[in-house]
């Protein structure tokens, strides 16, 4: 069995994460969870720019952080397998700073109370990634397709939700998206048991 080294790094720091907001009671407290690193809507950073970092690993509850973690298991190994370990963080992270920057933008003009934070920005830009790769490059596996449409379009049905911005999402996809385009062949082949890989050499 394949272990999914990045994927597995992704869940433990956001596990750790929640834990931490767990010991500081921060869990739906706006005020705490920026004092963590959450960004506020308020549409001022105050150059504090590692909030668009420090945000994509904190979550405002146990539903938003197991949401996120369903995402993850569904996606990440499907680009990691594809992509390799490091590619997989960069995309996450790159989707993520991206998703944060474009909610910052749209608070900047329309301020709104609460905070922003989460991993779904970068997650939907491995989303975004995966659909391209499986679509440009056909698995053996027929069903990966399907298991990624699924939680297509059920994540963009939660972003219409009144407490979701649908940007940082939008916005990950399409940065995911753009960097799958980007790919050469070789290097984005699933890896398949038993046959040699030779984008490796």
């Amino acid at each position: 069995m394949r272990t999914y080294f990045g994927s597995a790094g992704i869940f433990c720091v956001m596990a750790a994460v929640f834990l931490l907001e767990l010991a500081r009671n921060a869990v739906g407290n706006d005020a705490r969870l920026v004092d963590l690193g959450a960004l506020s809507d308020s549409g001022h950073i105050h150059h504090e720019y590692w909030r668009l970092l420090t945000a994509g690993f904190l979550h405002y509850d146990l539903t938003h952080v197991v949401l996120n973690t369903a995402l993850l298991l569904l996606v990440g190994p499907v680009v990691e397998r594809r992509t390799g370990t490091a590619w997989l963080l960069l995309i996450f992270l790159g989707g993520s700073l991206v998703s944060f920057a474009g909610i910052l933008m749209k608070h900047a003009f329309w301020p709104s109370q609460g905070v922003s934070l989460g991993a779904s920005g970068g997650l939907f830009a491995l989303l975004g990634t995966a659909l391209v790769l499986v679509f440009r490059f056909p698995s053996p596996d027929r069903l990966v397709r399907l298991r990624l449409l699924v939680p297509l379009v059920g994540g963009l049905i939660y972003s219409v939700l009144p407490s979701v911005t649908m940007i940082g999402h939008v916005v990950g996809l399409v940065v995911g998206a753009a960097i799958a385009l980007a790919f050469p062949l070789q290097a984005a082949s699933p890896v398949v048991p038993g046959v040699r890989d030779l984008s490796s050499r």
